[in-house]
């Protein structure tokens, strides 16, 4: 029975991804299979679990506490499950929307179109973030909207900076709440109809507000969340040198998970390049300050009031991802300690249905992260102490369970992830963050309020990062590392008495699992290795028409492969005469007609034109942010689509050296 279990384990996914095309249908297949499979492994765990007798010895306690930790981290799949079982694509949805609020417009003119408020909450960004936004927002393309800067530092460089741009700066006497205190203050001013809510950092398309106001023709809907997508590489990605072939590490979460979450009603604010109706925001109290994670508690303060929160799966802005893995675990800290509050609020909420506690209750945060490092340690104590994670048991009789198991879901998941799914790193990736996340969510269960809010470094202020070593990471991963190839080497010589006394079978699976446990430990040692982030400004790939022109108004044509705020690649399509002059007076112009002056210009190895622009003054700068981040261009540091098997290619060089 052992083996036609693997064997179906094994093919079942396979004939599934073979057979049918990617679809929801096939993935309620997927998830009916991982729960045929994880049904029969629980049975078998419960079954042969001595409940009578377990507590006589220290043994029978830890085989209790591997029982506990296991079925806890399934109820926490299970809720996962459920959140990607069934996606939605609202992008017809959108395009109807956005058509009827258009022709309203060019009907009855700019009063039948809702009014909008763009809200920037801003703290201690600096200027190389925060007046990119300002610049992009200024020049959305809508009938009705007004920009808000709100500004918790109260910056005098800013204020004239908005003022002298036309956008209106909100300071506020008191910074209670953070960044919630910050909006609830900007809410008793703001006139508008709905707000655009953007994090300082994450700079709007100019269709951004055609895109989601019509979706508010529904009276029922408080909010309409959009990815957040990302034009440079995240600390994961730069360090792994994966940014061409991987995407960053939340491409999952907003392709993935929140369109399965809006299927079953249960999207959330994110916090950042979301739309809200003004009027259901004031009719919950505004954002609740009771949590660091405010847009999540937002969300369950609609539903429970009756309003839904919708999720548009299509980019609308783009912003920058955490650069360093300080500025990554600062903000992940961040979001772990807020949702863990979330769900001390919601387990008490007697007005929340049982149904929406949970799937708002946070079980990725309270048991994920410490059951990955808890099992890293199960295979450690059995072969170097000899006590088992089950209780006496035949190794062929685990083999014909756990296995079956564990293909199964492995299968499974890397159809119902694709292609955010790579065997081995994507267990790699969450068992590092579980190093650097754990002592905080575990101070975080003990004393929830004990850390206020804490703002992500972006920009130069997480620029000056050299080669490093990420201590939180580094240390556990290493030394587990060195006990895991200790007690391989002990199965292999035959020197371990647990390899001895359960039979050839179990200590071939211990072999195994120690094998893949040194491979995650040295992924995870890999991206601890902090590589210096060498660019000021993020390129982005255009692919369009542009023009070199020279003093003496010669001009050469060329193919702009790619383009930032600071400079600029020109494929020439001819070559250059010899009144060209690569040293003085030249400049960029633009297919839409703007020019940038040129402060140095060289030739590649390709024989591409590579140019660095000269300090730009606002209205080049405001031309150029939108020209270059109109929605129409994709970041040339984030990959077009992901490719696994490259990615594959690229850590096998690292893992090698």
């Amino acid at each position: 029975m052992g083996f036609e279990a693997t064997l179906l384990a094994l093919c079942i996914p396979i004939a599934i991804g073979c057979l049918l095309p990617a679809s929801n249908g096939r993935r309620l297949l997927l998830v009916a299979v991982i729960l045929m499979f994880t049904g029969r492994y629980v049975s078998w765990r419960l079954e042969r679990f001595p409940f009578d007798s377990f507590f006589t010895s220290a043994a029978g306690w830890w085989m209790a506490a591997v029982l506990v930790v296991e079925m806890l981290a399934i109820v926490e799949y299970l809720q996962f499950l459920i959140t990607i079982t069934w996606l939605t694509d609202r992008r017809g949805e959108a395009d109807r929307a956005e058509a009827n609020l258009r022709l309203r417009y060019q009907e009855h003119g700019a009063d039948a179109v809702p009014s909008i408020d763009v809200l920037i909450p801003t703290y201690n960004e600096g200027p190389e973030v925060v007046t990119k936004t300002i610049l992009a927002a200024l020049q959305l393309d809508y009938p009705r909207f007004q920009v808000y800067v709100l500004d918790d530092g109260a910056r005098d460089w800013l204020k004239q900076f908005c003022e002298q741009m036309g956008a209106i700066h909100l300071t506020r006497s008191e910074c209670k709440g953070a960044k919630a205190g910050n909006i609830n203050h900007a809410l008793t001013i703001i006139k508008g109809d709905l707000n655009l809510l953007l994090d300082a950092d994450f700079i709007p398309f100019k269709n951004c507000l055609w895109r989601l106001a019509g979706f508010f023709d529904d009276p029922s809907i408080a909010t309409v969340q959009t990815p957040q997508n990302f034009y440079n590489p995240d600390a994961i990605q730069h360090n792994l040198n994966i940014s061409g072939s991987w995407g960053c590490e939340q491409a999952f979460f907003f392709q993935i998970i929140m369109p399965g979450r809006d299927a079953i009603g249960a999207a959330f604010c994110c916090g950042s390049c979301c739309m809200h109706r003004n009027e259901a925001l004031r009719a919950v109290g505004g954002f609740p300050t009771t949590s660091i994670t405010e847009d999540i508690l937002l969300t369950v303060a609609f539903v429970k009031r009756g309003w839904k929160t919708v999720y548009l799966r299509e980019d609308t802005t783009m912003g920058l991802a955490a650069e360093t893995m300080e500025s990554f675990f600062v903000q992940r800290k961040r979001w772990g300690r807020g949702n863990i509050q979330v769900g001390y609020l919601i387990a008490q909420d007697k007005e929340l249905s049982l149904r929406n506690k949970i799937l708002f209750f946070p079980f990725y945060w309270m048991i994920q992260h410490g059951s990955r490092v808890f099992f890293q340690l199960i295979p450690l104590v059995f072969f170097l102490f000899g006590v088992g994670p089950i209780p006496a048991t035949e190794g062929q009789e685990i083999l014909d369970y756990q296995l079956p198991f564990i293909l199964a879901v492995s299968g499974s998941m890397f159809l119902l992830m694709r292609p955010f799914y790579l065997p081995l790193f994507t267990e790699a990736m969450s068992l590092f963050s579980a190093f650097a996340l754990l002592p905080e969510l575990l101070q975080s269960l003990a004393r929830p309020y004990s850390k206020g809010f804490s703002v992500t470094p972006k920009g130069n202020a997480a620029s000056d990062t050299k080669h490093a070593l990420f201590q939180q990471t580094i240390l556990p991963s290493c030394c587990l590392l060195v006990m895991n190839i200790i007690v391989l080497l002990r199965i292999v010589l035959d020197i371990s008495e647990a390899s001895t006394t359960a039979g050839w079978k179990l200590a071939l699976y211990g072999i195994l699992w120690c094998a893949i446990n040194i491979t995650l430990l040295v992924i995870c040692i890999l991206m601890s290795l902090e590589r210096p982030q060498p660019r000021q400004e993020h390129r982005l790939m255009v692919h369009r028409p542009a023009t070199m022109v020279n003093p003496n108004s010669s001009r050469i044509q060329g193919i702009l492969e790619d383009l930032s705020m600071s400079g600029a690649r020109l494929r020439p399509l001819a070559g250059l005469t010899n009144d060209w002059n690569l040293s003085e007076g030249l400049s960029l112009q633009l297919e839409e007609g703007t020019e940038l002056p040129l402060q140095r210009t060289w030739r590649n190895h390709a024989g591409d034109l590579v140019m660095n622009f000269k300090t730009l003054d606002l209205q080049s700068q405001a031309k150029l942010i939108r020209y270059a981040f109109s929605g129409e261009f994709h970041s040339a540091e984030q990959p077009e689509r992901i490719q696994l098997r490259r990615t594959f290619n690229q850590l096998m060089r690292s893992f090698l050296g």
